[in-house]
């Protein structure tokens, strides 16, 4: 498959009197992979995704997105196309006075004609369940519609890779839900996608994982991987998720359970 994102030991840090908020990290995303990160408050996850489509430059090392070094400013027009980033509050992400109108604003800025603006909105806005809200000013959406539309701006521009940054964070756990069934569904689709969360029990529909620990990459592999090892989780100051410490309870009393059969997001 083809690389899509690559850090080159990369370091990074806000300013030069500041400690490191990243530390040699080192980091390949091949197309269509579903990347989670997860980490503790301060563990740098959003700085790294954020070094992804630009908006920050390493400090030291090198960050590329289909081979294009995001410290050349010429290449940035064409990396943000392809990387569209959803963040945690929806309502910084929303512009237009109308759902129709917010999720068509970045088409016309790059030069849609209304026909062919309307063509990509209206399946857009199918997809995520919005099209007969499409009218209603965004002040009247729900937290749960609001972030949808955050969603449904980025994904008329049709980038390859979506980030979404703590999309869930301020949800209720039925509009959390619908979220994630939305970023499955895009990932079916062959999407890139990285998302990022401190909801450990949103990590099973992943192909990938990665936990952050104080600036640098403590592990990288497969949640099933992950699960082997509760300490994957609990020294990078997270609680491992329901079904890890479950297992490692029963074996605290004397029952030996699989490691494997892991819970998927939701599951009760």
């Amino acid at each position: 498959m083809e690389t899509v994102i690559t850090f080159k030991n990369v370091w990074f840090r806000y300013d030069s009197r500041q400690d490191w908020t990243l530390r040699e990290i080192n980091l390949t995303l091949c197309e269509g992979e579903w990347l989670t990160i997860v980490g503790g408050n301060g563990s740098g996850k959003s700085t790294l995704v954020q070094l992804i489509n630009g908006l920050l430059q390493p400090t030291l090392g090198e960050v590329s997105v289909y081979g294009k070094n995001t410290c050349n400013h010429r290449n940035l027009w064409n990396i943000r196309r392809n990387v569209g980033m959803v963040f945690p509050n929806a309502e910084n992400q929303i512009v237009g006075m109308t759902v129709w109108e917010d999720t068509s604003f970045g088409l016309y800025n790059i030069g849609f004609s209304p026909k062919q603006a309307e063509f990509r909105c209206r399946s857009v806005l199918q997809l995520l369940g919005l099209d007969e809200l499409k009218d209603r000013p965004p002040y009247f959406l729900s937290g749960g519609e609001k972030q949808k539309l955050a969603i449904a701006g980025v994904l008329a521009m049709e980038p390859k890779v979506i980030i979404v940054d703590e999309s869930t964070s301020m949800l209720d756990t039925q509009s959390a839900r619908h979220i994630h069934e939305i970023m499955s569904e895009l990932h079916r689709n062959r999407f890139t996608l990285i998302q990022v969360t401190h909801e450990v029990e949103e990590i099973f529909t992943a192909d990938r994982l990665v936990v952050m620990q104080k600036g640098k990459i403590r592990f990288d592999g497969t949640p099933q991987e992950a699960m082997v090892n509760s300490c994957v989780f609990s020294d990078s100051g997270l609680l491992p998720p329901f079904s890890v410490r479950m297992r490692d309870f029963a074996k605290q009393i004397g029952l030996n359970l699989p490691t494997t059969n892991e819970f998927e997001f939701g599951d009760e």
